[in-house]
This record gives C-alpha cells, structure tokens and sequence, in this order.
C-alpha cells in the first residue's frame, strides 16, 4: 500500500512540474513573439510573469530588459540586465546591451581606481561564479587527500615523493581556490548593489529629510548599499563618496 501511495504522489508531483514547465515555456514563447511585434509593454508583463512564478534565467532578464530598454525604461533595463550579468558574468550579449543602456544615464561617475593587486584579485575571481569555485576548492581538496593516501601506500621512495609533490601541490590549489571562493562569495552576496529607480533624487549627508544635500543622482545611475536604516539606505557612489537615499528610490540588483 506505501509502494502504491509514494508512486502516486510521484506522479502527481511529476505531473505538476511537467505542467508548470509547459506553461513557462508557453509564456516566454508569448513574451517573445510580443517583443517581435514591438509590443514592449506586454512582453515585459510577461517576463516578469516568468520570474515572478520562479522562473529566473539570464534569457528572461536579458530580454525583460531589451523590453524595457525599448519601451523607454531605462533603469528598468538596466537593473535587468544586470541581474541578468549577476547569473551569467561572461555573457557577451548581456554586456553589450548593459553598456548601451549605460548611455543613456544622465551622471558620469568615475571610478576610483583599484591598487593593482586588487584589480587582479577581482578579475580572477569575477571569472566564474562563487559556486563554481566553491565546487572546484572540494574537488582539489579530495584530489589532495587522494595524494595523501597514495604517499601511505606508496611502496617504492619514487611512489612516496610523487604523492608528497602532489599533496603540497593540491593543497597551495586549496588555498588558492578558497581565497578566490571567499572573495567571489563576498563580492555576490555581501555587497549589494542597487539601481537608482527615481529620475532624480538628492542624497543626504544623514537618514533624514533635514539632512544636507550632498549630490544629487539619476535614474539608472549604480549604487553600493552599504547600510539599511528604517526608511533609509547608507550608499556608495563608483568615486567613492558616501550618503543616504531612500530606499524607495533604489532597486536591488
């Protein structure tokens, strides 16, 4: 009787997936041929349909924001394609169109330029996602335990010294491989980065209407956020400087 219960529950749940995965594939289909009829307005209604029922891709969010871009929303674009980037960094097409949007955003922001080293660290580690590089610190820590065990059961001196030459090898890949795990895993999840919604809006030089106005920014414009505060987020602009906007006014990517 349990056998008979477990295979209808699978079935049903299979069944459920099949369903809810032929309806994806049915909007997205839906949202496509909208875009191609240059209905830009629909098409995003139904690519935020896709993500809004659990259906995240770099493709969704790629063409959500070539939606809005051609609708004329450009910090909607923006914040999609880069949470689109966020999926797939080395996706060339998503990078082309971010940097086009990024034209038409009213302020010019330099950045501060990174020591060297530091450029380096975050140009390695921006190669491949957090997990990726989590999975290849595992494997070479297996590989270096494997090394190890090949040293104990080595017969021969020649044995002995090629599992002692690969288990300090694997084990400098190890630490190698968690420095650059961590450091993606801090860049992805730590930082946060947002998206400037309001067409303009002062930052403050603290949480509060009263407070002094610093600068003022534009919509589509990046921002780190560095701090919540009831209402109020503590920001980060590419130069360096600090001040507080409200959090309605920023999108999270």
């Amino acid at each position: 009787m349990k056998k008979i219960i477990f295979s209808i529950l699978f079935a049903c749940i299979s069944l459920c997936v099949w369903a809810d995965t032929r309806d994806a594939k049915a909007i997205y289909k839906e949202a496509n041929l909208a875009y191609q009829k240059m209905d830009y307005a629909n098409s995003a209604l139904l690519y935020e349909k896709l993500l809004t029922d659990g259906h995240p891709s770099p493709e969704v969010y790629y063409n959500l924001g070539n939606s809005y871009f051609k609708g004329g929303n450009i910090p909607k674009a923006i914040l999609n394609y880069e949470r689109g980037k966020k999926l797939s960094p080395e996706d060339e097409d998503i990078d082309f169109n971010l940097k086009i949007a990024a034209l038409k955003v009213v302020d010019r922001i330099d950045a501060v330029p990174e020591v060297f080293y530091k450029r380096w660290i975050h140009s390695i580690s921006s190669l491949l996602p957090a997990n990726t590089w989590s999975i290849i610190f595992i494997s070479v820590i297996w590989l270096a335990f494997l090394s190890a065990g090949y040293y104990v059961i080595g017969q021969t001196v020649s044995h002995k010294r090629t599992g002692f030459i690969l288990i300090l090898i694997f084990a400098g890949l190890s630490i190698v491989t968690y420095f650059f795990s961590s450091t993606s895993y801090s860049k992805d999840m730590k930082e946060e980065q947002a998206i400037v919604m309001s067409s303009s809006v002062y930052v403050k030089s603290s949480p509060d209407e009263k407070g002094n106005d610093l600068f003022i920014l534009h919509e589509g414009t990046k921002v780190d956020v560095l701090e919540p505060f009831e209402d109020w987020a503590k920001i980060r602009i590419a130069n360096g400087t600090i001040g507080w906007l409200k959090i309605k006014d920023i999108e999270k990517i």
